[in-house]
Parts: structure tokens; C-alpha cells; sequence
């Protein structure tokens, strides 16, 4: 694809990217529901469960240090791309997209979790859009940031981590602000794990005729619990203040 068309294109994911991926999960949704019914492979299925789910919380893991140690404002402003300096501590020493890279990982991990092949292609749109998303974003940031930021791209790679050799040096040098974790990332855990706890009771049911009350599916009931407590909690906490954070810290 055309760099120009490419970084066009990101900008308008950028603008519209929370409105299109929910379209394009409520659709990918609705088909999921639609082909549980019917008879798999048991022992395959739980394979790839727990295959989608750690690579999926893998990426969660990232996210949670990426903000954690640093965190950068993704939402723009305006809806269009905008960055007020260029980070380099924390995974921004490793990745210039650490937020990406988790996300991406946890697309993937969803979509190994599903073990339906015909999701496949929405894997690919995810992979499509974030890549359009990157460019857009390096094509600002470049236009305002010029050399310093170029630099920054020779040092550290787009996606795949390096430098891990000085990994335990960016995470010494820096606080883990837990209280930002927590009231940035907490609706996030709680729709990937709690989704992924409802299409497995869905699926144990329709899909391999488990009944209601099998421990499998009450143990998916009790998950998606501890997560409304989590959540409960979570809300709490941020509508009264308790989890403001020194921006200062490092």
C-alpha cells in the first residue's frame, strides 16, 4: 500500500477507530454466537483456550507496565494524533508502541481463544488498522519532533522489543505507579477476561453440551464475579479520588 494512502487511511482510524472496532466487534460477536452450536473437538478446544489466553494476558501484561512506568495519552486531541514530547523511558526504551504491541497481542490471543478459523480475517483487519495507526502516528511525530524523534527511531524498533539486555535498567530507574494501573486499565481487564469467561460457559454449554451446573462452566460464573467486584472496587476508588497519582514521578 501507498505510504500516503497508508498514513490517510491511519488518520482516519485514529479519528474513528473507537466507533469502527466496536462495529467490528458487536459483528465478529454476533457470528461467534452463531457458530457455537455444534460438536468439536474437546481437547483441542481447551488447547487453544488456554493458548488464546496467554497470549492474550500477555499482552494485557504489557499494557499494565507500559502504564504502569509510563504512560502516553493515546486519544489524541480533537480525535486527531498529537504528543506533547517524545518518550523514551520505560518499554519506550524497548518498543515505540508498547501500547500497540499489547494490544495486538491480546487481539491475537482472543482470536486463538475463539478456535474458529473464519475469525482469522478480522485478525488481519486489527493488524491492518494498528499498522495504519503507526504510521500516521510516526508521520507526526516526525513533522514535530524532526531529528529527536528520528533518532528515537534508529535507536528503538517499531514493534518487536530490543535492547532487552538493559530491560531490568528501565524498570529500576523507574516508579510502578499501581493507582494510575488501576484507574487507566481496569475496564479493560475486566471486558477481555470477562468476555472470555462468558463465550467458555457458552461454549462448554452449546459446543460440547456441558450442563449449567458443571463445575467448568459455575468456575467461569465465579471469574466473571471477582471481576464485577474488581470493577465495583475499581469505580469506587476512582470516583472518589483515592487513585490520583503524582504526575511527577518517574
Amino acid at each position: 500500500m501507498n505510504s500516503s494512502i497508508l498514513i490517510s487511511y491511519g488518520n482516519f482510524i485514529f479519528r474513528w477507530r473507537d466507533t469502527i472496532f466496536t462495529i467490528t466487534i458487536l459483528v465478529a460477536f454476533g457470528l461467534l454466537i452463531y457458530g457455537l452450536p455444534g460438536a468439536g473437538d474437546e481437547t483441542i478446544g481447551r488447547i487453544l483456550s488456554a493458548a488464546g489466553l496467554a497470549i492474550a494476558a500477555l499482552g494485557q501484561l504489557v499494557r499494565i507496565v507500559t502504564i504502569g512506568l509510563a504512560y502516553i495519552k493515546r486519544g489524541g486531541v480533537g480525535k486527531k494524533i498529537s504528543a506533547e514530547t517524545v518518550v523514551r523511558r520505560g518499554l519506550f526504551a524497548h518498543t515505540r508502541n508498547p501500547m500497540y504491541v499489547g494490544n495486538l497481542l491480546i487481539v491475537t490471543g482472543a482470536i486463538v481463544f475463539i478456535d474458529i478459523l473464519y475469525y482469522f480475517p478480522v485478525l488481519l483487519f486489527f493488524y491492518l488498522n494498528y499498522a495504519a495507526i503507526i504510521a500516521a502516528e510516526e508521520h507526526f511525530l516526525k513533522g514535530k519532533f524532526g531529528a529527536d524523534y528520528e533518532d528515537y527511531m534508529q535507536s528503538v524498533n517499531r514493534l518487536i522489543p530490543g535492547n532487552l539486555g538493559r530491560l531490568r535498567e528501565s524498570m529500576s530507574e523507574m516508579s510502578f505507579t499501581w493507582k494510575r494501573v488501576i484507574k487507566k486499565e481496569h475496564g479493560s481487564i475486566i471486558v477481555l477476561f470477562g468476555s472470555m469467561a462468558v463465550y467458555e460457559a457458552l461454549k462448554y454449554h452449546f459446543r460440547y453440551g456441558l450442563a449449567w451446573g458443571d463445575e467448568r462452566i459455575v468456575l467461569c460464573w465465579i471469574i466473571l464475579a471477582v471481576l464485577a467486584v474488581f470493577y465495583l472496587v475499581s469505580e469506587i476508588l476512582t470516583r472518589t479520588g483515592r487513585l490520583e497519582w503524582d504526575p511527577n514521578r518517574p
